[in-house]
């Protein structure tokens, strides 16, 4: 009996071994792998990284969507709210424009501090869709020269938040989304 013990012991403890062994060289692979593509990417350019094609993509799809939201909801719309405790769809256009004027600063080198004075002023259309077309042209070229791809990342991340928000506005007020 006491044999069979030590035999499924050194069983066990040379199947664990060899499984641990196999594990590290599989993290070791993983990590040659990784460091040989970053320093790939860093070799290209911003506009031939694959990550940065993506971001920009993406941002470029989203900030269509909010643009394109912001033009088709007539001006008398930009009060609406969905409910009295949340912003009103002028609010929510002029707080993404504020976050594009945040996220874009930073992702550019900019040391910025969170300011709405979009949303804090005045919320008509005329006023807004400017001011949106700016920051948003702005953040275009951000996304084509940046390596701060954390704040780029959390910009696209706020505005598809957002943006989600206004698809729910845009039904209520009886329209279809741009995305749709």
């Amino acid at each position: 009996m006491r044999f069979k013990c030590c035999l499924l012991t050194c069983v066990f403890l040379f199947t664990a071994g060899s499984l641990y062994a196999q594990r590290m060289d599989s993290v070791d692979r993983q990590q040659n792998i990784a460091d040989s593509l970053f320093v790939e990417l860093k070799a290209v350019g911003p506009m031939d990284d694959p990550l940065a094609t993506s971001l920009q993509k993406n941002f470029t799809e989203v900030s269509t969507w909010i643009s394109k939201a912001a033009e088709m909801v007539p001006a008398e719309k930009y009060s609406f709210k969905a409910t009295p405790q949340v912003r009103s769809f002028g609010q929510l256009i002029a707080h993404v424009t504020d976050s594009y004027n945040f996220f874009c600063a930073r992702a550019a080198g900019k040391e910025v501090k969170w300011a709405d004075p979009v949303e804090k002023g005045t919320i008509d259309k005329t006023t807004l869709v400017p001011k949106l077309k700016e920051a948003t042209d702005s953040c275009n070229g951000v996304y084509k020269t940046s390596t701060k791809v954390d704040d780029l990342i959390t910009n696209i991340g706020h505005t598809s938040l957002h943006y989600g928000n206004m698809i729910t506005y845009l039904r209520l007020m009886g329209m279809v989304p741009p995305s749709s």
